[in-house]
């Protein structure tokens, strides 16, 4: 019975560290949105800041999110440069093909970045990339 009972606790406690579901369209916006924000720093040379958090989650279906990146405090003391600490990046997907990345700049006015319009999939179809030879 002992024995019963301690592996009824653990299958509970490892049922209790699986991952959150996260559905294929939610994982997708993810992609998209950090590789813009990642893409944008990295042209910048802004490439010292990390990732930091990230609301809403992603067990949440939002059509915005917003991302925060924060300066790696090394690489600022050894530059000394003056730079914000934390960026905040603001992701707006109004429909399924177009993203918005927005930095909130002073103020918390927004600073539209990069606008992306993703081909539809019956376009995606008609490319010869996407076509069997």
């Amino acid at each position: 019975m002992k024995k019963i009972i301690i592996f009824l606790f653990c299958l509970l406690s490892l049922s209790a560290c699986q991952p959150p579901n996260v559905s294929q369209q939610v994982q997708q916006q993810h992609f998209i949105c950090k590789a813009l924000i990642e893409g944008f720093l990295k042209t910048q040379n802004l490439t010292d800041y990390q990732f930091l958090s990230l609301a809403p989650s992603l067990t949440e279906t939002s059509t915005q999110r917003t991302y925060q990146y924060r300066l790696n405090n090394e690489r600022e003391m050894q530059m000394n440069l003056p730079r914000q600490k934390n960026l905040q990046f603001q992701c707006d997907q109004s429909s399924a093909e177009n993203f918005k990345i927005s930095l909130a700049g002073e103020g918390h006015a927004m600073l539209s970045l990069i606008q992306l319009d993703l081909p539809k999939a019956s376009t995606l179809e008609l490319l010869n990339a996407y076509q069997q030879p």
